[in-house]
């Protein structure tokens, strides 16, 4: 049953006698300087402290079990003295800054005020800060640095080579002692901070009875292991020790408050409720710091870093035929096996230490696998992926018109999970007819595929503040809430949709490179230069023109079979701007064959990079090359 609602009113209630004193004697020694005035009272000669509140506490952390805290006291204090018409009386409030020390072990104990003063909001350091719910702060960044100093507490020889936590010995040197126990199916592990009694397991983990623990006794529920896929049992024993080592403090002040609390029960919850507050919003903050720490102290940053290049270029040794990515993926499963952690773990861990690639491994799609692949590091921004779930894909390609269009033209098609630029360098077709990525493709997805910002929640009703560091190698399934956004302004994104235009524009030319010349195949000459002039829309009249022929000889040379010099020919393949490929065609149908001497390698040169010019630019060239033999000029008039 709660005594108290909060620490403030426990404070008030067993220590308001100290405090009454603690400030009374501070206002007689700092009368002047209370700002004390009244428009009551003009001339003030006494004052009385008349009763306090406590508004409020900080705490900090001390040594061992010392707690620091500083109450922020609100006080009325009576003002009396000569008044407007005779001796008066006022009240007003101050507030004030009373300071403690006490040791909380099984109550708190020896509480002692080590000061007052007048109140002025501190400047919050979180260091040794503590909640008002005596839960210690812990951001991301420090993530590295908290996980260390667990490990130098109790387990220092990690921090030095790389190795598993054998768990007997840490739990050892904790002084804790782990027990199987029949747990509810959503309750992953418990921590016990009182003794109790509780049902337990046998050694097989079948049969069970109730015994009675002492505090410092972990129960593991044998059937569900930390954050279900991503966890493992080691990582659930250490979430559970970080409970010990880190929330203490926090049972303590709930068993001062509530005598029925003995233990913090852990859930498998994926995610939690962005909506908590009070207490509930304090379990949330020790279940995030529990689920943070345990990865980072199952595989310290530099041991680890070490550990996984020695297993890489190991693995490089073994399968040097391998394609990176898949190298990438043995070597994590190793490093996994090492460290005795779950895959999915050590994937998280390897992202979280700058080894971009560990991101386009172990990747499951709606529970399907799909080979690793490899980009080029810093192509991929925080929150971003390559992989993106068919239904998300679906939805992108309809609402987003950057990605609908380059869909509805075929430049962009879904292949691995990917959006992936349409060309057989990169997409090729499984026995089932299923577009899939080429090996080239798998290595270089930044140069062919594109990127989304994604953000992963289990339900609309939660917040994803766990998976926001890792979603990356989060198993995307349909349940899941994936929200994926194509972003065109990414730089990578235009690349991609640059190269993608640029394929498929080279693709329509050589589609219709094949349909010209597989129509013109059997043709002669003058039926040749026929179909080409449809084709291009140029009159007689106007070929003679850009020619230089005249319009009598345009009409005869496409009218019916006649002799034709080799440069008229040319002529009228640069007066028509045909490719390169047709003009080779055209010349050996008019029965040339370009030789090596200086003048055809001249004209070679002119078909092979300027038939988009004109008439007058081939006339310049041979000129620069001395070529005595000039084409036709179209400065003449067609007659």
């Amino acid at each position: 049953m709660q005594k108290y609602k909060s620490f403030e009113k426990y404070l008030e209630s067993k220590y308001y006698n100290e405090m009454f004193k603690a400030i009374k004697n501070y206002m007689w020694g700092h009368k002047n300087s209370l700002g004390l005035y009244s428009y009551v009272v003009l001339d003030m000669s006494y004052i009385e402290l008349d009763d306090i509140h406590v508004r409020g506490v900080s705490f900090h952390k001390g040594e061992g079990n010392i707690l620091t805290f500083k109450a922020s006291v609100e006080a009325d204090v009576i003002l009396k003295g000569l008044g407007t018409r005779d001796y008066e009386a006022d009240q007003q409030q101050v507030w004030f800054s009373v300071s403690f020390t006490g040791h909380l072990l099984a109550g708190l104990n020896m509480v002692t005020i080590t000061g007052v003063d007048l109140y002025s909001k501190d400047k919050f350091k979180a260091e040794d800060s503590l909640s008002k719910f005596l839960v210690p702060y812990l951001y991301s960044k420090d993530l590295d640095s908290e996980a260390e100093k667990f490990l130098k507490k109790y387990y220092p020889k990690a921090l030095k080579t790389p190795m598993a936590i054998d768990m007997n010995e840490l739990l050892e040197n904790m002084c804790l002692e782990m027990r199987y126990a029949p747990l509810p199916d959503n309750i992953f592990g418990m921590t016990y901070f009182a003794e109790a009694d509780v049902e337990v397991c046998d050694a097989l983990k079948r049969n069970s009875h109730v015994e009675h623990i002492e505090a410092g006794t972990i129960l593991i529920n044998p059937m569900i292991f930390f954050m279900r896929n991503v966890g493992s049992k080691n990582n659930t024993v250490i979430h559970e020790a970080v409970h010990w080592d880190r929330h203490s403090d926090f049972f303590e002040l709930q068993k001062l408050l509530n005598d029925d609390i003995s233990h913090i029960k852990c859930e498998v919850v994926e995610s939690y409720d962005g909506k908590t507050a009070g207490i509930d919003n304090a379990l949330k903050w020790m279940e995030w710091q529990a689920n943070a720490l345990a990865p980072h102290i199952l595989m310290p940053a530099e041991t680890t870093k070490i550990k996984f290049k020695e297993i890489l270029a190991e693995t490089r040794r073994t399968y040097p035929k391998e394609r990176n990515a898949v190298i990438f993926e043995f070597a994590i499963t190793s490093l996994a096996n090492f460290f005795d952690v779950s895959v999915i773990s050590a994937k998280i861990r390897l992202t979280e230490l700058g080894f971009d690639l560990a991101e386009g491994t172990g990747v499951y799609v709606d529970g399907k696998y799909y080979p690793p692949y490899s980009f080029k590091k810093g192509s991929l921004k925080r929150n971003q992926t390559f992989t993106i779930d068919a239904r998300n894909a679906i939805v992108e390609s309809f609402v987003n018109p950057a990605l609908a269009a380059q869909v509805e033209n075929g430049s962009i098609i879904y292949a691995n999970c990917m959006y992936c630029i349409n060309d057989e360098k990169y997409v090729t077709r499984n026995d089932n007819g299923t577009p899939i990525l080429t090996d080239y493709a798998l290595e270089h997805v930044d140069e062919c595929c594109l990127a989304f910002d994604r953000k992963t929640r289990i339900s609309n009703k939660y917040d994803d503040s766990y998976y926001r560091v890792c979603f990356l190698c989060r198993d995307i399934k349909s349940e899941n809430i994936v929200e994926a956004t194509y972003d065109p302004d990414y730089k990578n994104n235009q690349d991609v949709a640059e190269r993608a235009k640029e394929i498929a524009k080279s693709k329509k030319i050589m589609q219709e490179t094949i349909k010209v010349q597989k129509e013109t195949a059997g043709l002669e000459f003058h039926e040749c230069l026929a179909y080409h002039m449809e084709r291009r829309g140029l009159t007689e009249e106007e070929l003679a023109f850009r020619s230089g022929l005249s319009s009598r000889m345009v009409g005869d040379y496409h009218r019916k079979p006649c002799n034709i010099q080799l440069p008229a020919v040319l002529a009228l393949c640069i007066g028509m701007n045909l490719k390169r490929e047709y003009c080779y065609s055209l010349i050996e149908k008019a029965g040339f064959t370009l030789k090596t001497s200086n003048e055809h390698m001249v004209y070679k040169f002119l078909i092979d990079n300027h038939t988009d010019e004109n008439l007058d630019s081939w006339n310049a060239t041979l000129a620069e090359f001395g070529i005595e033999q000039q084409l036709p000029s179209n400065r003449k008039k067609a007659v």
